[in-house]
């Protein structure tokens, strides 16, 4: 099972599973994910687990700023929308994640040639 592990200054103090299709984060009590931190949206973002297209059993992992005011990055860049990779840094307002893949995830994509 992947995870988003909460960082303080580059020290994980928390790890989140990511165990369903779709987990809300966010300052608001409703989300999946609760972050206390003013910067941080009340509904910042969504992480969303999506079947690969053409390997069975694999999820891709994307995340999606939600409207935020303070914005969602991924490795330091502003991000609306983006597939996350093993060890990908996540930040949201000014709070720090680190993504890390299941062991299932860890699979590099082939490409298929049709001739």
């Amino acid at each position: 099972m992947s995870e988003l592990q909460l960082l303080v200054d580059g020290v994980v103090v928390k790890s989140f599973p990511l165990d369903s299709v779709a987990v809300t984060i966010g300052r608001a009590q409703g989300n999946d994910i609760v972050i206390n931190d003013d910067a941080v949206s009340g509904e910042h973002a969504r992480i969303d687990m999506v079947p690969d297209d053409y390997m069975d059993d694999l999820l891709n992992v994307y995340i999606e700023d939600l409207g935020s005011t303070n914005g969602t990055y991924v490795n330091d860049e502003a991000v609306q929308r983006r597939q996350l990779r093993n060890l990908d840094s996540v930040r949201l307002a000014w709070t720090n994640f680190k993504f890390v893949a299941s062991k299932d995830m860890e699979i590099t994509k082939t490409s298929v040639i049709v001739q």
